[in-house]
Formats: C-alpha cells, structure tokens, sequence
C-alpha cells in the first residue's frame, strides 16, 4: 500500500492520528508514503488524476491498483482491516451515528469554513482557483464565532 500525502495539510494528519490511535506498524502492514508539493501542482498531473478520484490528498493505493481518497474512507479501511477491539468508528448503532453526527458537524461547520478562510485570505492557490478575500474574511469570522 502507499499513501499519498502532505503530512502538514488537515487531511493527511487527520489520516497520520488516526494511524497512531489504531496503534499500526506501518512496516508490518507493508504502508509505504509519498509526499507530494502541491504548491508545485504534484496533484494536477495527468498521473496524480488518474489514482486519484478528486485529484486531491490524501489518497491510498492498494496492492490490487485500487485507490481511496477522503481521509474518513482511508481511516475506515484501516478501522476494518484492522479490527481493532474498539472501533474508533463506534461498536453500536448508537455509537457509530454519534461519531458520524459529529464528523460531519466539525467538518460542515469547522474544517471547510476554515479552508476557505486560509485559500481566500492567503491566496495560496490564486494560480489556480479565484480567491475572494472578503468571503475568506467572512469565513474567518464564522471560524472565530465557532472557538
């Protein structure tokens, strides 16, 4: 298996802890790592596009040549093939929802309203998306009245 990674970005930590927390030995599951440079657009070239569904990272390339991005798809296959005592992921109905309800609330209302702040405010990636600081502004501000 390798995974497609910046270590630094949001996505690939959320990937990196869950791996800590599941307490794997990348050696032993064969998981080998490629960083990529997207300031340099590793993640635009035709051979990036065509493993990865969304062209972005992380992504997850299994032996057989099948792939996953999206970090929660990537953390519930290693939830599976691992079959911790514990799912990190919850063991009941009940417990599986929550985590789910909670994912989602973090990710709707945190992590995608702070990226449009970073990318509109930064303009990190003007070269390739239009940035509109007032809207990276405003997210900022919806970020702020979330903390």
């Amino acid at each position: 298996m390798k995974l497609y990674e910046l270590a630094m970005t949001p996505s690939a930590r959320r990937v990196n802890i869950f791996l800590k927390e599941l307490g794997l030995d990348e050696q032993e599951i064969g998981l080998k790592r490629e960083s990529l440079n997207l300031r340099a657009g590793d993640n635009l070239s035709d051979q990036f596009k065509a493993i990865s569904v969304n062209g972005r990272i992380p992504v997850l390339a299994l032996d057989d040549g099948q792939t996953l991005c999206e970090s929660v798809a990537i953390c519930r296959y290693f939830d599976e093939i691992t079959a911790p005592a514990h799912s990190l992921f919850g063991d009941t109905p009940l417990e599986k929802a929550q985590v789910e309800m909670w994912q989602r609330i973090c990710e709707l209302q945190g992590l995608f309203v702070a990226f449009q702040a970073f990318r509109n405010i930064t303009k990190v990636y003007e070269d390739r998306e239009r940035c509109v600081e007032a809207w990276g502004q405003e997210c900022s501000g919806i970020v702020n009245l979330a903390t």
